[in-house]
């Protein structure tokens, strides 16, 4: 305790001294220390909330992907259909489109139901009478992985 009473005599008597500057360089010292402080600390606090919005992302990334439907595997009498056809049931076989031999190679494909006008049919052969040429049918379309159509089949 004695020690305590000696510093405080010896502060007092430098306070009655006045006030005192320090050096020029001493300051700058003691402001760029304190600015290299500064900004751990900031990063320090920031550090967290980056790495909880990174795992965030991570997390938004992966659950978008797995919410994304896969696309179902082609039966093989569906793929082997798209070549062209040699089973006897032509009802149950897919027709290739005239523009499909250039599209790029079949790697999965979606099946989608949808009215196609009769003429269209006309396209594909399939001799129609002008007086049904207006009404529609209900058809199946093999489309590819881009999304282009490759051969249709008529429903049933």
């Amino acid at each position: 305790m004695n020690e305590n009473l000696e510093l405080l005599e010896a502060l007092r008597a430098l306070a009655a001294d006045g006030p005192r500057e320090a050096p020029r360089h001493v300051e700058e010292q003691l402001k760029t220390q304190f600015r290299r402080h500064s900004r751990r600390r900031n990063l320090a606090a920031w550090t967290p909330a980056l790495s909880v919005a990174v795992a965030a992302g991570i997390a938004l990334l992966l659950w978008i992907e797995s919410a994304r439907p896969k696309p179902a595997p082609i039966p093989a009498a569906v793929a082997a259909s798209v070549a062209p056809a040699l089973e006897e049931e032509a009802d149950a076989s897919f027709y290739p489109l005239p523009e499909a031999e250039a599209l790029p190679a079949l790697e999965n494909a979606m099946v989608v139901r949808v009215h196609l006008p009769v003429s269209s049919l006309q396209l594909m052969g399939v001799p129609v009478g002008e007086e049904r040429a207006d009404a529609s049918v209900e058809a199946d379309l093999l489309l590819g992985q881009d999304g282009l159509a490759r051969a249709v089949r008529l429903a049933q």
